[in-house]
């Protein structure tokens, strides 16, 4: 019964690899493309047509422009907080506070372990 059991996997894993074999046909190889053509050229052409609207969709594109804040950290603090109610109501910003950690690597690394013990016992393993 276990060379059955061993026989039927050997055969699923090597349908399987076979399957992967044939490769992705989303992957185009463009490493020998030789261009024909200058930087220049092609950026002439890709403002040529954007003058012309030849250019599809385009709502993905951010134009990043450099600017360099006056104010200071704390007004933008301030305009934050008024804004949002308080500091760090917004998922997307986080206050570090307390970084730094009183224990040594010793303590957490044996901490660590007594944990790892404590599930051992707990789930009989």
């Amino acid at each position: 019964m276990n060379a059955t059991k061993m026989i039927a996997a050997a055969a699923v894993f090597a349908l399987t690899g076979s399957a992967f074999a044939q490769g992705n046909s989303e992957v185009v190889d463009f490493s020998s493309f030789v261009s024909t053509k200058s930087r220049a050229e092609v950026q002439a052409e890709l403002a040529q047509a954007y003058t012309q609207g030849q250019l599809a969709g385009n709502q993905e594109y951010v134009q990043f422009t450099k600017v360099a804040s006056t104010a200071p950290r704390s007004l933008v603090r301030a305009s934050i907080a008024a804004s949002q109610g308080a500091v760090g109501s917004s998922p997307e910003y986080v206050e570090f506070t307390n970084v730094a950690s009183t224990r040594t690597r010793a303590d957490v690394r044996n901490e660590v372990l007594q944990a790892a013990k404590n599930s051992h016992e707990v789930t009989g393993s």
